[in-house]
């Protein structure tokens, strides 16, 4: 053992020095050195905690804002979708009520052409009438002033459809 003592060569009183000065060094270093640090490592530890639970409910809050807007921009999308679609149906509405009223127009526009021309051709129908009384009276009246065989009675008719003809081609 004297010689296994020598390599060793503990000494009781060092060891127990030793062991009671690293005890003190110990409460020491406890007592003020981690037991701070410890709770600046606490303090540390909720404060990250604190900033995550903090972004997620940022997060959370982001996604919720997120989804309003979808929900906003939908909306304002099917609204204007709506408008569109009404004011298009105004649009077919005004576009079919402006015809409708053309054409009842041009309708009334066309009755009162054919009522005009009815008219002018009424009146072109009594007009000549009046001429045709007047030449065949003319006629007439020529041929009673004169006694006419049958070749003046003839010349007389001819000059008649003449004059009818000139009259009837001035008045085209």
């Amino acid at each position: 053992m004297g010689e296994g003592a020598g390599l060793f060569n503990i000494d009781p009183a060092v060891l127990l020095l030793q062991v009671t000065g690293f005890v003190i060094l110990y409460l020491l270093l406890r007592r003020y050195l981690f037991r701070p640090l410890l709770g600046v490592m606490e303090e540390r530890e909720k404060e990250i905690a604190e900033g995550l639970e903090t972004g997620e409910r940022a997060r959370a809050q982001l996604a919720r804002i997120d989804q309003e807007r979808r929900e906003i921009l939908d909306g304002a999308r099917g609204q204007g979708r709506e408008q569109v679609r009404q004011l298009v149906r105004e649009g077919e509405e005004a576009r079919e009520r402006i015809l409708r009223e053309a054409r009842e127009e041009a309708q009334e526009i066309r009755q009162r052409g054919r009522e005009t021309v009815e008219l002018e051709r009424e009146e072109a129908m009594l007009e000549l009438r009046r001429e045709v009384v007047d030449l065949a009276l003319l006629a007439a009246s020529r041929a009673v002033l004169r006694r006419l065989d049958e070749q003046d009675h003839r010349q007389v008719v001819d000059d008649f459809i003449s004059r009818l003809e000139q009259r009837e081609g001035a008045g085209r």
